[in-house]
């Protein structure tokens, strides 16, 4: 008589295919995360809320060489984050709106406009916490014929 050979599974080939099992629920997992993320986009309130504050601003002008230092003050008012910059004396107010850049990517921006010296100014800063987690904002400033890209940088005043 023929008995069937049966050949044992060792544990290590089932162990492989539980990890692969775990691996692909992880994966969609974080897959349905990140797109529901998307969806929903940037938490604007949360943000403006932990932007609002006074910063040390230095800058480089765009074209140009020269340098200059300011105070930038940001306040959540109405849903609406106001700027207020003080650069060589002058006092201007504008209001900064979230974007995003880099197609897909959307990687988070704050835009301003606003104006430094008689010229009309475009700004794109990024953000990141610094190490006692209170933002620092470095940016782009331009012209609209700008050939170099002026810079900022704005730090926090702990107070």
């Amino acid at each position: 008589m023929n008995l069937p050979v049966v050949i044992p599974i060792s544990g290590g080939i089932r162990r492989k295919r539980v990890n692969a099992v775990i691996l692909a629920m992880l994966l969609l997992a974080s897959s349905v995360r990140c797109a529901d993320a998307e969806r929903k986009g940037l938490d604007e309130e949360s943000l403006r809320s932990y932007m609002a504050g006074e910063y040390d601003l230095i800058g480089r002008k765009a074209d140009l060489s020269s340098t200059y230092t300011g105070h930038v003050t940001l306040r959540d008012e109405n849903g609406v984050l106001q700027v207020t910059r003080t650069v060589e004396g002058e006092t201007e107010k504008c209001i900064a709106r979230f974007d995003s850049v880099a197609g897909d990517d959307r990687i988070p921006v704050l835009r301003m406009r606003f104006h430094l010296d008689g010229k009309d100014y475009d700004a794109t800063y990024r953000w990141q916490s610094d190490p006692d987690n209170y933002p620092r904002f470095t940016g782009y400033v331009y012209l609209a014929d700008t050939k170099s890209p002026g810079l900022e940088a704005l730090f926090p005043i702990h107070r």
